[in-house]
């Protein structure tokens, strides 16, 4: 007897694709006197601190490990900020061919409690060399991924949508 009949699954189970779906993301955008905490990544390439919500973990909870993992500071979570959709073979930070990748980005607005200073965390994502506060109005001169979020931060808070939509390919 195989496996899949062994754990109650039928012949037709062991050929039906497995269905993919999209990965949810979360994200922290922590502003402090005019500038945004960004991951520092080899290639003076940044991003905003966050990852991956796991199974039955939920979004805050998911964000606030990532924060701890990536800039090792705890987070306070707000309300949210934006959402943005990635659709893409190439890796963001590398430029080299993956599996196509499809993530639903939830930024948060956060701050840092008193006393938490960011840094790097004791699990970083790959590549990532520290972390930086760069400042929001000069954004345009830093390697900020994705480029739509960069415009979002430096555009009219008034005026800023929601959604962002779907940002396809590389440098998103």
């Amino acid at each position: 007897m195989s496996d899949a009949s062994s754990a109650g699954a039928s012949a037709s189970d062991a050929l039906t694709p497995i269905s993919r779906t999209p990965r949810v993301g979360v994200r922290a955008a922590i502003v402090r006197g005019g500038a945004i905490l960004m991951n520092r990544y080899a290639g003076e390439v940044h991003d905003l601190p966050g990852g991956g919500q796991e199974h039955g973990e939920a979004q805050i909870d998911a964000l606030q490990r990532e924060c701890r993992e990536e800039i090792g500071a705890e987070i306070e979570v707000f309300g949210l900020a934006c959402v943005f959709e990635v659709i893409t073979d190439v890796a963001a930070r590398s430029g080299r061919p993956i599996d196509l990748f499809h993530q639903v980005n939830l930024v948060f607005w956060c701050d840092l409690p008193e006393g938490q200073e960011p840094g790097l965390g004791a699990v970083p994502d790959g590549q990532q060399i520290g972390t930086a506060w760069l400042p929001i109005d000069e954004l345009h001169q830093y390697d900020v991924r994705p480029a739509r979020l960069r415009e979002w931060l430096q555009s009219d808070p008034s005026s800023r949508p929601t959604w962002l939509g779907t940002l396809v390919g590389p440098g998103r």
